[in-house]
């Protein structure tokens, strides 16, 4: 089963989203980007119509307590969608995001039962596990999220499990060890001041 590891983006603006996106350019194959709405997450993040240039590969985390209301916006735009098992409209977000042709995953928070995901891991191309409350950088680890990992690995062998939160090498390891591979990580890359050396630091540590 394929590795991947993927920085996660929080933007307030398109100037914002324009430079942190030249600087993954070449360094990276694919970017997770944050949607938040102050509604589902406190903070807000990408709340504009997003112009993503070419030369990169991109899923959406909707971290929206609507995400209906998104996912025709995004068409053409991204490739894949994580829409969360706690939002409103989940079961009908799910069914539209798969008509429109979207890479589909299902995001989890931490303290959420994995019985609300179970009926549906037919369905989905991918599960994203929240290894952090969601909703901003630098949120500490909640170790316990690698339970939903384990959980979810012995369930479904071959489904792609994603972890995001609190991604550093040493959580990196961890998640690795449980059942993850993909990794998203959003302020030890973004904030590391030698992008290509943290890139590489985690996937030498998922190996």
């Amino acid at each position: 089963m394929f590795t991947r590891i993927l920085p996660a983006i929080i933007a307030g603006n398109q100037e914002e989203l324009d430079g942190m996106l030249r600087r993954l350019k070449g360094n990276v194959e694919w970017v997770m980007l944050d949607f938040m709405d102050g509604r589902f997450v406190p903070s807000t993040s990408l709340m504009f119509d997003v112009k993503l240039p070419e030369g990169l590969r991109y899923e959406a985390h909707l971290m929206v307590k609507q995400p209906l209301e998104h996912l025709e916006k995004l068409r053409g735009k991204v490739e894949s969608v994580i829409i969360h098992v706690e939002s409103d409209d989940f079961p009908r977000a799910l069914r539209k995001a798969k008509e429109l042709g979207f890479e589909v995953s299902a995001a989890i928070n931490p303290g959420t039962p994995l019985v609300k995901l179970e009926s549906h891991l037919d369905e989905l191309d991918r599960v994203l596990v929240m290894t952090v409350e969601p909703g901003r950088y630098g949120a500490p680890f909640v170790e316990g999220a690698l339970d939903t990992v384990r959980k979810l690995r012995r369930l479904a062998h071959d489904l792609p499990i994603e972890v995001d939160g609190a991604m550093n090498p040493e959580n990196a390891k961890k998640a690795r060890a449980a059942g993850a591979n993909t990794f998203a990580s959003g302020s030890y890359l973004m904030k590391s001041a030698d992008l290509p050396a943290a890139v590489k630091a985690l996937e030498e540590a998922v190996r």
